[in-house]
């Protein structure tokens, strides 16, 4: 009896296991797999090319340096009196045009003292008149004419040239030529007592004041021309051959931006032994430029043939540059040739080759790209 109820145990269970398997298998054939979210190919990266095509281009020189006024005078007296007011008050920053009144010294003694001498110089002469008219009576028109002229508050004219050895001894023995020589002497030195603007200019530092008593060889300011500036630079020996006079800069303000050409004048003749450079002059003007401003230009210089002109930002580290081949982007080696503010000359691109116009965060090297050509 109990060996039939074991039988019967381990038959059920037996039915049991099969049936559960074919069940379990039956039941995974009737499940569905999700549905499979569509792949979404990555988007490429865009980008800006230019095509290159050799030929001349032209090698750009950089330069730097400051402004300096091309015409500055150092302001200094020459006689003695006491400081006035001239066409404008004697102030730094004050404008005056070529020929005004920059400062008029008290010169009321010295005009007295020349006017006498005129006086002295109108009665030696009327003394002389009756001698002359004994010993040059075919003179005596001339000089006459000439006592009745000679007024002294007013500049002295010149005298009547002698016609003879012995008139010229005459009026030498009279001291008639000493006399009118220091009258013009004075009448130079009176001139000295008005400080003329030489030029269109502006004080840019002045030393005395209104009143003040000015000496000989004080220095009464410092006076420079409006609108001419000068930018001394320096260029490499190798450069130099691609330099001239007359030739055009373009110039640059960090400052404000804005752009003035100017024009190279003069060359210098002797190299710094330090750096080896050689200094060149350039002629500015324009609205907005000061004195000490500091500009960077740039000098067109020779020609090159079978190079290519870039955007000097392009350059990789100094000698590579991002170029696209079979839809890939891949940095090529080149030869710089020669760098300027914006641009530089290089060379070692293949003719025709798509060199990548714009950098943008993200490219890597065999990265699949579309592009633009520009």
């Amino acid at each position: 009896m109990n060996l039939n109820w074991r039988r019967i145990v381990i038959l059920l269970t037996a039915i049991l296991f099969v049936g559960g398997v074919i069940g379990f298998q039956l039941l995974s054939k009737q499940k569905t797999d999700p549905p499979r979210k569509p792949s979404i190919p990555a988007s490429r990266l865009t980008v800006s090319t230019m095509e290159v095509h050799h030929g001349p281009a032209s090698i750009p020189i950089p330069l730097q340096g400051r402004l300096a006024a091309y015409d500055r005078v150092d302001l200094f007296a020459e006689v003695n009196g006491l400081a006035s007011q001239g066409a404008h008050p004697l102030k730094e920053g004050i404008r005056f045009k070529d020929g005004e009144i920059l400062l008029q010294l008290d010169d009321r003694e010295a005009r007295l003292a020349l006017q006498g001498q005129r006086a002295a110089l109108l009665t030696s002469l009327a003394q002389l008149l009756p001698d002359i008219k004994i010993e040059f009576p075919d003179r005596f028109g001339d000089w006459q004419s000439y006592v009745e002229k000679l007024d002294p508050e007013k500049k002295v004219a010149p005298l009547p040239e002698p016609t003879s050895h012995r008139e010229k001894l005459f009026l030498a023995s009279r001291g008639i030529q000493t006399q009118y020589y220091a009258i013009r002497s004075a009448e130079e030195r009176l001139t000295k007592y008005r400080l003329i603007a030489p030029f269109d200019g502006v004080l840019t530092a002045v030393d005395v004041q209104r009143g003040t008593l000015i000496r000989p060889g004080q220095r009464i300011g410092q006076f420079l021309r409006l609108g001419g500036y000068e930018l001394e630079s320096s260029v490499s020996i190798s450069d130099l051959g691609f330099i001239r006079i007359g030739q055009k800069v373009t110039m640059e303000s960090e400052d404000n931006g804005n752009r003035y050409t100017g024009i190279v004048r003069r060359i210098g003749d002797q190299v710094d032994a330090s750096t080896q450079m050689v200094p060149i002059y350039i002629e500015v003007g324009g609205v907005g430029l000061k004195e000490g401003m500091f500009l960077l230009g740039e000098i067109v210089g020779g020609i090159t043939d079978d190079v290519v002109s870039l955007p000097k930002d392009l350059i990789l580290n100094g000698r590579e540059i991002w170029q696209i081949r079979d839809s890939s982007l891949v940095k090529v080696p080149i030869d710089v040739l020669r760098t300027g503010r914006t641009t530089a000359v290089v060379k070692g691109l293949k003719e025709g080759a798509l060199v990548v116009r714009d950098r943008k965060p993200g490219m890597i090297e065999g990265q699949q790209v579309n592009w633009i050509t520009e």
